[in-house]
């Protein structure tokens, strides 16, 4: 794994320690484009599970349907984390602007280091946790963005035809011990995570 990816590892650790009080559950990450203006407004949609990011035995899967991506991750025991890679290219001949971001697993977090929004999921349960940034490269070296839904919403965010962004989605299992936490039990056929996020595009208007 390369220095970039370790810094956002290391940032999703830290932020998910901030928000260890919080457990919340779903099932898919969801991306939607809509337009409503003459031209033509497409958007496609690329997922891949990013081996040099990944650390330890994580199996992952990252599935596209349409315009929806599923992304879930088994990991064996604390410490592993994986990262997915998510392209999204105009390919139409309108701009997109990303408007919204819904991230119904996630919850409300402050302090001093990030903004109030939705900014981590985290299962206290089994200590599984999920983070994502957008991106301007696909070596995620440029990810100016904010944390947490309201910064990314805020960030007027543009896709140019033949443009992409890519968007790193973090699926980790913390060790509690350094939190001076209890280590849940873990199962023998690991844990699963899942990750749900919706991206909602528009034509860009001015």
């Amino acid at each position: 794994m390369n220095k970039k990816k370790g810094i956002i590892i290391g940032v999703v650790v830290f932020i998910l320690a901030v928000a260890v009080g919080y457990a919340l559950f779903s099932d898919t990450l969801t991306i939607n484009g809509t337009a409503t203006a003459k031209g033509e407004f497409e958007l496609t949609y690329l997922c891949e599970k990013d081996e040099t990011g990944t650390t330890g035995n994580v199996q992952g899967e990252c599935d596209v349907s349409g315009n929806t991506i599923t992304t879930t991750s088994t990991l064996s025991k604390p410490d592993e984390s994986v990262i997915y890679r998510v392209t999204v290219t105009n390919t139409g001949s309108i701009p997109a602007v990303l408007k919204t971001v819904t991230s119904p697993n996630n919850k409300d977090v402050s302090s001093p280091t990030l903004e109030d929004g939705d900014s981590a999921y985290i299962d206290t349960t089994t200590m599984l946790a999920a983070h994502y940034f957008v991106c301007d490269d696909e070596g995620f070296g440029e990810c100016n963005y904010g944390v947490g839904d309201s910064a990314i919403e805020s960030a007027n965010i543009v896709i140019e035809p033949g443009k992409s962004k890519y968007i790193a989605v973090t699926h980790g299992w913390i060790d509690s011990s350094q939190f001076s936490m209890e280590q849940p039990t873990i199962p023998a056929e690991g844990a699963k995570i899942n990750y749900n996020l919706t991206f909602g595009f528009e034509q860009k208007t001015n």
